[in-house]
């Protein structure tokens, strides 16, 4: 008995920090879920701490999208904090279940979603760790968001783990990933992550390790939705882009704007008649304006600027053809209607059975495997029913960890009598950390449910700087979750500095001012390469093997491409009279070689004219009988 209050009845998950049981609340005879600081933190305070941080900074929250916190406080020498026990399963679970989630059910969830964190950003609290595995859904579709256990009020100091970053890669956004200052706005990038993932089953980003993920949510943009799932509306997807982008001012600027977003949506969309699936059937478009919104909401769109306006019509136009869905006729609803009263009949005379059987006492079934107890069960005409399998260290796999209604308890006759049923011992391959820094060696083992334990920092010239190069435990080893994993990380001695230079521009220059201009930057000339260019006369650099602007070190040699020529054609022309009869003829050198541009015969006093080009520098000589009469130099 905890506090000598709360009856610890069984583990239902953990985490790096805590262990979560399932307790019942002797005071308020109530299911409660209890958080137990594990025992290796329980001295250190800086645990303690935070421990208390997250109990205070939610304790504030009062939403029905959010667990609820109880009581916090300390017995025999446990730190506990006491909440709202969940009947359903995680958000990650229905997925895994079930796939991608129906259109309906996605903006539902994601509604709820927007209006819990808000809350929480009203309180100036950031979550930094939304996810679908903290995410809790009951069995009305009542979204509950968990675990503040890394959430920060904003003038407080970032929360951090000395052994590893917390949260999860997959769900990052792009600054937090950097480790760079986390805001709301990145609350609203991870529940862009989680819409993504109920609408295609699947996270965006993924990779063989946290870091590569991390890395892809900086630099990548996510692939199409539209291309994935062809009923996707694409206001839909506009949405969860603008929730995915990766600066944070490009993003919603509050999650009541991206839940107004998602509300103007989901109304479109039932006015059109789109949803006709069977989650839409149980669950009906909610009305969701909350008291303190309701007055706003009702004139949202009158209000909002020029922009907004705009934004919200671009979420509402579709072009996706849908169908609209057809109207129940009487036919259905009469079938619908029979099927009720059958099944108030059915369950009256269920009832009605059971009240007429005898009590019988339950037996205790801990520590018996499950066809034990199905057979001490049947000879008390009980029935049997699995409720859950968990790890457990202490409890034998395949045999009973708890069960309700207690030992001894009177039943009748008939009634399903539930079991949790152990896995044994919770047991996780250890990863290979060579090579890792520290943070990804941290993030490596939290992702196994294993712990960081003592670093050391050791000098081996030998080996690469700054990553491990021994772990205490070798990889692929079989250990208990929650292990503590030493290692060594090699510090190498300081590398002598080395000086750096700017590559020098060199195109254009002759070679032997590229070379001058390298021998004054401190480095040197390197492979000559001789090409024709039409473009730079003989002798001019017309390329490097470094670009200009490159950083290298000292004494690079930087490698030149050096034309031959002839270089760019230029164009002339040349008149003369001609002083006697005969045959005139012209010639043309120039960096290309000579060539007879004319040659005819002329009678005196004839104007010869003629154009013509050349490459470099060029000279005309005209004859006359073989007798120079003009030449003329061309620059």
């Amino acid at each position: 008995m905890l506090a000598n209050r709360y009856e610890l009845l069984r583990k239902i998950g953990s985490g790096g920090m805590a262990v979560v049981y399932q307790a019942y609340d002797t005071s308020l005879d109530r299911k409660v879920a209890i958080k137990l600081l594990r025992e290796e933190y329980v001295d250190d305070p800086d645990f303690i701490r935070r421990f208390q941080k997250e109990a205070q900074a939610v304790a504030r929250l009062s939403h029905q999208n959010i667990v609820n916190i109880y009581d916090f406080g300390e017995s025999d020498g446990l730190t506990y904090l006491v909440m709202e026990y969940v009947e359903g399963s995680t958000l990650k679970e229905i997925i895994a279940q079930n796939g991608p989630l129906p259109i309906s059910q996605v903006l539902d969830y994601s509604i709820q979603l927007c209006y819990g964190m808000a809350q929480a950003h009203s309180q100036q609290i950031v979550h930094k760790d939304i996810k679908p595995h903290n995410i809790m859904v009951d069995h009305n579709h009542v979204v509950k968001i968990t675990d503040f256990g890394i959430a920060q009020a904003m003038n407080n100091l970032t929360i951090t783990h000395n052994k590893g970053i917390l949260g999860s890669a997959h769900y990052f956004s792009p600054e937090q990933a950097r480790g760079e200052h986390v805001d709301f706005e990145s609350d609203i990038y991870s529940l862009g992550i989680v819409m993504y993932e109920m609408i295609t089953g699947k996270v965006p980003f993924t990779g063989d390790n946290p870091v590569t993920v991390a890395l892809k949510h900086m630099q990548e943009q996510p692939a199409s939705l539209l291309a994935q799932r062809e009923d996707v509306p694409s206001g839909l997807e506009r949405i969860v882009f603008k929730a995915l982008e990766k600066s944070p001012a490009y993003r919603f600027k509050s999650m009541d704007e991206m839940a107004d977003a998602l509300i103007d949506l989901q109304r479109y969309l039932e006015n059109e008649g789109y949803f006709n699936h069977a989650y839409h059937a149980a669950i009906t478009i909610k009305e969701y304006a909350e008291p303190e919104r309701t007055e706003r909401k009702k004139a949202d769109l009158r209000e909002k600027d020029d922009h907004t306006r705009v934004m919200s019509q671009d979420y509402l136009r579709e072009d996706d053809g849908q169908k609209k869905k057809k109207k129940t006729n009487k036919k259905n609803v009469l079938i619908l209607t029979g099927a009720a009263l059958a099944l108030f009949l059915v369950t009256f005379i269920a009832v009605q059975g059971l009240l007429g059987r005898d009590e019988v006492a339950v037996p205790d079934l801990e520590d018996k495997t499950v066809l034990e107890a199905e057979k001490m069960l049947s000879e008390l005409s009980l029935k049997i029913k699995v409720d859950d399998e968990v790890y457990d260290d202490e409890v034998e796999k395949d045999h009973i960890i708890s069960q309700l209604p207690a030992a001894e308890s009177k039943v009748k006759e008939g009634r399903e009598i539930t079991v949790v049923v152990s896995l044994g011992t919770d047991e996780v391959e250890v990863p290979d950390l060579a090579g890792k820094t520290e943070q990804e060696a941290a993030i490596a083992l939290e992702n196994e449910e294993l712990e960081l334990g003592t670093v050391t920092k050791v000098t081996d010239s030998k080996q690469p700087a700054d990553v491990v190069v021994y772990q205490s435990v070798q990889a692929g080893e079989t250990v208990k979750a929650g292990t503590k994993v030493d290692i060594m990380i090699n510090e190498k001695e300081a590398e002598p500095e080395v000086v750096t230079v700017a590559v020098p521009t060199l195109t254009g220059k002759t070679l032997e001012e590229a070379k001058k201009t390298l021998t004054n930057a401190g480095l040197q000339v390197g492979t000559i390469n001789k090409v024709t260019s039409d473009e730079y006369y003989n002798n001019y650099v017309i390329g490097q093997g470094t670009a200009a602007g490159t950083s290298v070190s000292e004494g690079t040699a930087v490698a030149l491409t050096v034309s031959t020529g002839p270089g760019p054609q230029k164009s002339a022309q040349f008149e003369l009279i001609i002083p006697e009869n005969g045959t005139v003829i012209a010639t043309l050198t120039d960096a290309s070689g000579s060539s007879k541009l004319y040659e005819r015969e002329c009678v005196a006093g004839e104007r010869v004219q003629q154009s013509f080009l050349y490459h470099d520098k060029g000279t005309i000589i005209i004859t006359c009988n073989g007798k120079e009469i003009w030449s003329q130099d061309y620059d």
